[in-house]
């Protein structure tokens, strides 16, 4: 079969870039016109926080956008996805993908088998295996997938992902 690539939604990228820039420019604001010292650290703590995430939602856009690197990709044999590092979930290790919804947001679960489970617990460090059981309670499943601000619908990727997980 093809490879299917997912990105991130266009419109909400952009809007979020555009939020960014307005707050660091009302930050800008506040510097200018600032009376004490409140205003002062406000306008930086704006500034810094708002420009370092606008800074770092802009490269994610262009590195997706220019050099087609999509937030997910699903081909024959694996599911690879991109956080802060390449994450590759081969199908032949996973029992079930399910849709989950917690505090409004919708994730694809990720269980795997119990002997890959354990595999993957034994090599985790410390965090990694605080995250899993955390994800874990929350939405049952060990690894999860945010398809919030993605281009494509939670139930129509899941659905794509088991009829995968079926074929391999």
């Amino acid at each position: 079969m093809k490879e299917v690539k997912i990105y991130y939604s266009l419109w909400r990228m952009l809007l979020l870039i555009s939020v960014c820039i307005l707050f660091v420019l009302g930050g800008i604001f506040i510097l200018h016109m600032h009376r004490n010292v409140f205003h002062l650290v406000v306008g930086w703590v704006c500034i810094l926080s708002f420009g370092f995430l606008g800074i770092l939602l802009l490269c994610s856009f262009l590195k997706e956008r220019l050099f087609n690197q999509p937030h997910l990709a699903i081909t024959d044999e694996e599911l690879i996805y991109r956080r802060v590092k390449t994450s590759h979930v081969r199908f032949a290790d996973v029992e079930s993908f399910k849709v989950r919804e917690f505090n409004g947001h919708d994730f694809i679960a990720i269980n795997y088998k119990p002997n890959v489970e354990r595999q993957k617990m034994q090599k985790a460090s410390i965090f990694s295996n605080l995250y899993r059981s955390m994800n874990k309670r929350l939405i049952d499943a060990p690894e999860s997938i945010s398809s919030t601000d993605i281009s494509m619908k939670a139930d129509e990727l899941c659905h794509l992902l088991n009829e995968r997980l079926k074929q391999s």
